[in-house]
């Protein structure tokens, strides 16, 4: 027993060393993926990023804004190579992702937004996406106006 916790407190003690190299790796890696953004789409005001797994490849989803237009740029992390541009017209009273996450947050409480995509649905334009909170995993909808559409347990 004793022999199992020290080996216990030995990982952790080692996961925890490892925990800013991380977060540092992470960081850089979101940094090149807003750049591959920049350099292809400058005049996009960038506003949010997740990364998420799409075939079990690391990708960034970049949410931006230019000029009319809401949009999100789909990022390979391993290449930074810009897999997909999509562009929507952009209602008046429109929000960004970064705002829509904010409202989101607000009404249920501070979360981890692991995936995030902006399509049409039912003649709406919508942030659609999955969160963490207090350990438990939600699927949402929340359209661009800010109205929530869905908030369910996963």
């Amino acid at each position: 027993m004793k022999k199992m916790m020290t080996v216990l407190l030995t990982a952790l003690v080692l996961m925890l060393a490892l925990l800013p190299a991380l977060a540092e790796e992470f960081a850089t890696e979101r940094q090149n993926a807003l750049a591959a953004v920049r350099v292809s789409l400058p005049e996009a005001a960038i506003d949010y990023a997740v990364r998420e797994r799409d075939d079990g490849r690391a990708v960034w989803n970049v949410f931006f804004t230019q000029g009319t237009q809401l949009g999100v740029c789909k990022v390979l992390e391993s290449t930074n190579e810009i897999r997909r541009v999509e562009l929507f017209e952009k209602p008046v009273d429109a929000m960004n992702a970064a705002e829509a996450m904010a409202s989101l947050a607000q009404s249920k409480g501070e979360m981890t937004v692991t995936e995030l995509e902006l399509d049409w649905e039912d003649g709406e334009l919508i942030y659609e996406g999955e969160a963490e909170l207090n350990g438990k995993r939600y699927e949402f909808e929340i359209s661009v106006t800010g109205e929530m559409l869905e908030w369910e347990r996963d």
